[in-house]
């Protein structure tokens, strides 16, 4: 399904710098999915989402009181926002409901990306981890973000699913497609030598920063804060024109950006500064160039629009 593009996605966005992609770049990608629905599609999702099993207890209780207050139109798009945060938000509930609804492995698929051709060598046969893009139901806690993202699109769209269920697989598809578009969700580095067993999407890569030292998956999953404005160029106007964005998709994207983290996440001269570092169990920390802050950053704005984009296609086909 193709959608057209509309003037709610030049809305001036108000950045937290306190929040990061996974609280500020998931409310975004929402409201933007929001804003390209229908006032019946817009309707709908919120009735389902006012049907989530945990509305009482996780999502009434935190919307604002300017919120409340407000329009049911500013209220939904609250709701959407705060549904797009959800998954992450489960990982502190209680154990009963953590057990329930916690996830943990459907946020990312560790596609390989090897610091070298003969890592990849050396690696062949070697990498333990769930690469499959097929899913098959039912819906299982250690399936990776292809299927998991699938099932949920699935479950969206059984009509025989009740209205609670479906308000959970909204939040997953909301949480899953936007991290599909934070790269390093996508993919882990490989060294024989460094990270045997994957450096965990950028976790194990340490970066220095002027107040605290973070890591190259905090740097990516930080990019959306200060974001003011998300007016799209006209090239990715362009692209978004004539983008599909279906079910069948789903894994194409993933690949998409594991080839998109190999370019520009870890990039040549990243790569460099990791060979020159010293043996895989010492201290190190890598200081990135402002260019590639600078780069990453252009980037990071094009792919929460892109995900906004592809949210309301799924969820409105």
């Amino acid at each position: 399904m193709r959608l057209r593009y509309v003037p709610a996605l030049l809305l001036l966005f108000a950045a937290s710098p306190a929040l990061a992609w996974h609280w500020h770049g998931h409310r975004l990608t929402a409201e933007i999915a929001f804003d390209l629905l229908s006032e019946q599609q817009q309707q709908q999702v919120t009735a389902i989402l006012r049907a989530h099993p945990r509305f009482d207890q996780d999502f009434a209780p935190r919307m604002p009181d300017d919120v409340a207050n407000d329009s049911e139109l500013e209220q939904a798009r609250w709701l959407i926002g705060y549904a797009a945060n959800w998954p992450d938000i489960v990982d502190d509930l209680d154990a009963k409901s953590r057990d329930r609804y916690h996830r943990s492995s459907w946020h990312y698929i560790n596609l390989p990306v090897f610091i070298t051709e003969a890592d990849e060598t050396a690696l062949k046969g070697k990498i333990k981890q769930n690469l499959s893009t097929r899913f098959s139901p039912p819906l299982e806690p250690g399936m990776n973000s292809i299927q998991a993202l699938t099932g949920n699109l699935l479950l969206w769209r059984d009509d025989s699913a009740s209205m609670a269920d479906k308000a959970v697989a909204l939040c997953w598809i909301l949480h899953i497609t936007g991290d599909m578009h934070q790269p390093l969700h996508n993919v882990a580095l490989f060294s024989a030598d460094y990270f045997p067993r994957c450096d965990l999407g950028g976790n194990l890569i340490k970066i220095k920063r002027p107040k605290r030292n973070t890591n190259l998956h905090a740097i990516w999953d930080g990019l959306a804060n200060g974001l003011e404005t998300l007016t799209p160029e006209d090239a990715l106007l362009e692209q978004l024109a004539n983008d599909e964005a279906n079910i069948d998709m789903i894994a194409r994207w993933s690949m998409h950006y594991r080839d998109f983290a190999a370019d520009h996440v870890y990039t040549p001269e990243l790569r460099r500064r990791l060979l020159a570092l010293p043996a895989s169990n010492e201290e190190y920390v890598i200081d990135l160039p402002r260019q590639y802050l600078d780069r990453a950053r252009e980037l990071a704005k094009s792919q929460i629009i892109i995900a906004g984009h592809r949210i309301a296609a799924l969820i409105a086909d």
